[in-house]
Order: C-alpha cells, then structure tokens, then sequence
C-alpha cells in the first residue's frame, strides 16, 4: 500500500495529460450531485525514478510536467463548474508518484473513480493506467470511452455479468443497489458458452440448448435469494455467445455495464480476461467492482 492520502470526496475523476472529455465529466458530475458529495480532479505526474540526465534537466522537466497538469485541471474545473451549477464542491489536486497505484490508493473505499480510455495510438498506455486501476482499488471504478457522450436520458438499464449462474448472487448485489439508487432496471446477463473442440467432449448426450436451460434455471435460483427488489425491473438473458462479445454487445444498448473484480489470496486483485476485453472494446461506461 502505498501511502497516498486519501481524497476527502467520494467522487474522483482521474485527468490525464492530454485532458478529459465532456462525457466523463457529465457521468462524475451526475454522480456526485446522486451522492451529494464532492468531486476530485485528480491528475498525476508519473515520478521519475532514474534518467541519463543532470539534475537541472530533472528539474525542467518536472516543471513541464507539472505545468501540463495544472493546464489540464484547470481546464477540466471550468467545465466541472459549469455543470454544476454550485450544487456540486469540487477540488484539484496535483500529485507525484506512479499513477495508476497513486489514482486507486486516493480513491475512498465507498467512492468512485473515473477514468477516460483513448482509442488511439496511445491506447496501450491508457488501457494498462485504467486496468491497473480496476484492478487495484477497493472502490468502484468506471472506464470511459473517450468519444462517448451522454445524450438526452433514455431508460437504458444497468448491465451485469455474470461467469457463473450458481455465484450471481455475490455478482449482482452491489449492481442492483446501482440500478435502484439510479432509477433503472437491471439486466443479468450470462453468456453460456464452450469453444468448438470442448463441445463433443462435453456436451455427450446434452444439447446446446439444453445447455442455454440448465444456465437459465441455475441463474434464476440464485437471483431467486436476493433481498427484495421489487422496486427494480431485473430481467435475465443467457445466451451461446462468447462471455466478452455479449457484454460488449450490451454496452451499445446500457447505461452502464457493471463487471466484477476478483481478489484471490494466492494472487491479489486481478481482473479476468474477458473483464480486460470489455475495457478495451465497450461503446460505454463499464464499472468494476468488488464481488460481495
């Protein structure tokens, strides 16, 4: 752990050096007026451990750094401030150290983060920042596509994943407390499913839609043990799909998607495979969070 502070607002947005765009701050803002709390811009200047160079060239080029940040905090305040309309308190911080470990130790544990993913050639570099990030924080973490943006509202639920039908239960709570909370229904999604040279050794005597059944039956067992939501619209879709096609076809018609991190004794917080491809191909926000 590493011995950032943490921030005082429950809601922070990570602001790279090459800014932030409107659809990130638009979710925070959103996000921030629900909790009625504070929100944090929070940019980080990567510490440099060791370069070829003289200490006054050191010295240059943190204050070029540094200056990079305030340009791009400043920036991202004003519109922050404009959205807000004063209903929402907001703060910058500028802070030096490894960026994704120094963005997830400031988050607090019942906050959430935002973070923008540029599909570009500096993709590389945004997607290992946002995956370390969900990965490591124990608060919720929301990945943004940067050329996303935030229309006029549209009743367009709150996603889940789920692996397996029989854990839904620990993989769900925390998304439908979301769903409620936001005023949206919940859609459970599953995506059963095999790769070819698995199924004859299988499957034997079952179908594939005997398969798709079992999925369903097991899943709605396990949805049958959550607290009371009738407040909430929760409706299932299990399909033969590959896991990660299916969510990242769900994030063109969701609100949110919301995935699961794990945290394995033996190895840590991680995120699975098909959690790492969602980041790195969803239309929309996806937010990790811990498994209940």
């Amino acid at each position: 752990m590493s011995e950032t502070t943490r921030s005082e607002y429950d809601v922070v947005v990570a602001v790279g050096p090459e800014g932030v765009h409107d659809g990130v701050l638009d979710l925070a803002v959103a996000e921030a007026e629900r909790r009625q709390a504070g929100l944090e811009l929070l940019h980080v200047v990567h510490s440099l451990v060791s370069v070829p160079v003289g200490v006054e060239a050191v010295q240059s080029l943190d204050a070029a750094f540094t200056e990079v940040g305030r340009r791009v905090l400043t920036s991202a305040a004003d519109r922050v401030r404009s959205r807000g309309g004063g209903r929402v308190p907001y703060t910058t911080h500028l802070l030096v150290g490894r960026v994704s470990t120094t963005i997830a130790d400031r988050v607090p544990p019942d906050g959430i983060v935002f973070l923008e993913r540029h599909d570009s050639a500096d993709r590389l570099l945004t997607m290992s920042v946002s995956t370390r990030v969900a990965a490591r924080a124990h608060a919720a973490v929301v990945v943004v596509p940067a050329a996303w943006r935030r229309g006029p509202y549209e009743p367009r639920p709150v996603t889940v994943g789920v692996d397996h039908p029989d854990e839904a239960l620990a993989q769900v709570e925390t998304a439908l407390a979301f769903a409620r909370e936001t005023g949206r229904p919940l859609v459970v999604v599953h995506a059963a499913w095999l790769a070819e040279p698995y199924q004859d050794l299988v499957f034997g005597n079952t179908t594939r839609d005997e398969w798709v059944h079992d999925a369903e039956e097991r899943l709605d067992r396990a949805l049958a043990k959550l607290p009371d939501h009738a407040d909430v619209d929760v409706s299932t879709a299990v399909d033969w799909r590959r896991p990660a096609d299916a969510l990242v076809g769900a994030s063109l018609v969701s609100a949110f998607v919301v995935l699961n991190r794990r945290r394995e004794r033996a190895i840590g917080p991680h995120l699975g495979a098909v959690t790492r491809t969602v980041l790195r191909h969803a239309a929309g926000p996806v937010m990790v969070v811990d498994r209940t």
